[in-house]
């Protein structure tokens, strides 16, 4: 027989995480419904970290004006790798903050990908194994998705998204940026401040 809640909520970004908080609070049965981690997109990969990465930036931007505070260094260089880690630790932090969340309102997280499956019903599946459960409401907090265009689909290194911007092996020479939103301005920003000729279209 399926688990049965009161609400499950699919997506645990900003709005899926608050939303299973607020419904836990108000006496329903709650659980919530994440493929990859806890706090969607926004924690991990992008709002949060993007702005770890833009303040690794304003430091180089800064440590290149210490005349006009009277101040004085050589050789001045960044690590891509060690400000990468330091973005990746902060979103982890993050993560784990919504799952003590979680565990402190006693919303049930159920790992996998949901699929609608009918009047009250989700399946969920994890590892080649699919799991039904019931709720009397479901949420859906999806999120949103970088958009691909046909014959430029993302391979990981020439053609990045969001997540292997945020992650880059190396440091590149120039970047072309598509889309002028938060995001991709912020991507735009950090790595022109550390030297990248950057164009955004």
């Amino acid at each position: 027989m399926a688990d049965s809640f009161d609400v499950i909520v699919i997506g645990s970004g900003p709005a899926g995480y608050v939303c299973a908080i607020r419904a836990a609070q108000l006496g329903l049965k709650t659980a919530i419904v994440e493929r990859d981690k806890l706090g969607g997109i926004c924690l991990n990969w992008g709002c949060i970290p993007t702005k770890a990465l833009l303040r690794s930036s304003e430091i180089w931007h800064l440590m290149h004006r210490l005349g006009e505070f009277g101040f004085a260094a050589d050789n001045l260089r960044f690590d891509i790798a060690k400000i990468v880690e330091r973005s990746r630790k902060v979103s982890a932090q993050l993560s784990n903050g919504v799952a003590f969340l979680m565990k402190k309102h006693k919303i049930a997280v159920i790992p996998g990908e949901a699929k609608l499956a009918g009047e009250s019903r989700i399946v969920v599946a994890k590892d080649g194994k699919t799991t039904d459960y019931t709720a009397k409401n479901i949420v859906l907090a999806t999120g949103a998705r970088a958009r691909t265009f046909p014959g430029m689909e993302p391979d990981g290194k020439l053609i990045w998204t969001y997540r292997e911007a945020m992650v880059p092996p190396a440091f590149p020479k120039s970047l072309l940026v598509v889309g002028s939103g938060a995001i991709g301005i912020e991507f735009a920003s950090f790595y022109r401040t550390l030297g990248s000729e950057v164009t955004v279209v």
